[in-house]
């Protein structure tokens, strides 16, 4: 795809217009936010089609399953019945119901337990009757390894032979809703500005647009990146506008990113990082999702990109013992661009985030060491996995039927009319016209629980 300058002309049909073809065919706000890399999580969502498959029509919620993984632990209340020595029957308490006769438990310690029946609904939850999974006699379970907080998980189902029936452990996944939320924004053309036009080319096909849009339209995609990371929902627990506007309008946002995985994996630094660091980090987020070889992307600043360099710089050549042999008289490049790092069958890669480094919005908190903005560290870990057909991170769009209502861009005309300029009638008295976009959509992330961040200390 390339770009270059031209004149309003006999060329610049209606019907090769960027607006027109935006209209026909929604997929090409993709292409076109390809040429935007600077708008990151965008670029890597909208433009390369990272849609989610949920039609939305007549609402303005979203919500979809948090699986997580299959089997969970259940929490020990602390009311343990017996000691299990000898083969005798215990009986312990849990907070949950999870457990299935015949399912084999491990304590911590190791200790295991068989479960005998199903549980009798007891005052702190749930009381399962269990034998020790032992051959030794002398073999006991005590309150160490059943204290109040402590969990224990199934590990193996154990049967008689003939027996009637096998068991279902269902842990049913969590929900999460986001909202739907409309950003817009607008410029007036000039009627002396009517003239000049940009020509957008890829793939022997040509639309236009008009050159003074340029400018608004990358402010509108800024702001709708930013939206996208730092967005607030306005709805409560009950899906519940609590934001309305001077005409009682009520204002709909959901949770940008950063909201949504708040309560996940974070962790802090104080602006140095070492491999081993990254290495550990890597290791609580695979505990999380249970996968091998996973692929995070990691969203970050230019103090951050500095700390992940220095980091591997000391990986691969400790304490700079790197020597270069300089001919004389030829020219010499020395460096290494470091964007991924691989440990433990999974792999980060780097992603640079410019927004962390605005001044203009994080000018409030800088790094006195460093003068960075403190955001500018912030180090965005993101599954970008695919699991059943579906991105971990996704954008979803109001419509259906193949309407979109995302990257929508439209003309209003005044004096000047962009398609005709021999009408007789117009919208306003402005001497020009007006370019409207908007968006209704929303950035999901289906499993934030496998996601992270380390943010500066």
């Amino acid at each position: 795809m390339k770009f270059y300058s031209g004149k309003y002309g006999k060329e610049t049909l209606e019907s090769n217009a960027l607006v027109t073809g935006l209209l026909k065919y929604p997929e090409i706000s993709s292409k076109l936010i390809q040429q935007y890399p600077q708008y990151c999580l965008t670029y890597f969502t909208d433009g390369t089609s990272r849609f989610a498959k949920e039609e939305i029509v007549g609402d303005i919620t979203v919500k979809w399953a948090i699986q997580g993984r299959h089997n969970r632990p259940s929490t020990c209340t602390g009311t343990l019945v017996g000691t299990g020595l000898a083969g005798a029957v215990f009986t312990v308490e849990f907070e949950e119901n999870f457990f299935n006769p015949n399912d084999v438990v491990r304590f911590k310690g190791g200790i295991q337990g068989l479960v005998l029946s199903e549980p009798l609904p007891t005052a702190g939850g749930y009381t399962f009757r269990m034998k020790l999974m032992t051959n030794d006699a002398t073999q006991v379970i005590g309150a160490i390894n059943t204290a109040a907080g402590l969990t224990a998980n199934t590990v193996a189902s154990a049967f008689p032979e003939g027996s009637e029936r096998g068991y279902e452990n269902s842990v049913f996944p969590d929900w999460y809703t986001n909202y739907l939320g409309i950003t817009r924004k607008s410029k007036t053309v000039t009627g002396s500005a009517l003239t000049d036009i940009t020509w957008i080319e890829s793939n022997g096909q040509k639309l236009w647009y008009f050159t003074a849009q340029e400018s608004t339209q990358k402010e509108y995609m800024y702001q709708k990146e930013l939206d996208s990371w730092y967005s607030t929902s306005t709805m409560d627990a009950n899906g519940v506008c609590q934001l309305f506007d001077d005409g009682g309008k009520p204002i709909v946002k959901g949770d940008g990113l950063l909201k949504q995985i708040d309560s996940a994996n974070i962790d802090t630094y104080n602006g140095t990082l070492t491999e081993k660091r990254l290495t550990d980090f890597l290791a609580q987020l695979s505990l999380n999702t249970g996968r091998k070889g996973n692929h995070w992307m990691v969203f970050t600043g230019t103090a951050g990109r500095v700390a992940f360099h220095e980091a591997m710089k000391e990986l691969v050549y400790p304490d700079g013992n790197l020597v270069y042999d300089a001919a004389v008289g030829k020219d010499m490049e020395i460096g290494v661009n470091f964007t991924s790092y691989n440990a433990l069958g999974h792999r980060m890669t780097l992603v640079d985030c410019p927004l962390f480094d605005d001044p203009q919005i994080h000018g409030n908190d800088i790094d006195p060491v460093s003068g960075f903005p403190k955001e500018s560290f912030r180090m965005v870990f993101m599954d970008w996995s695919y699991e059943d057909g579906q991105g971990n991170v996704e954008r979803a769009i109001k419509g259906a039927g193949g309407i979109k209502r995302s990257m929508i861009m439209k003309y209003i005309p005044g004096m000047v009319n962009p398609f005709d300029q021999s009408s007789m009638t117009s919208a306003n008295a402005r001497d020009g016209f007006t370019v409207e976009w908007l968006d209704e959509s929303a950035i999901i992330v289906r499993n934030p629980l496998s996601c992270g961040q380390l943010v500066y200390a």
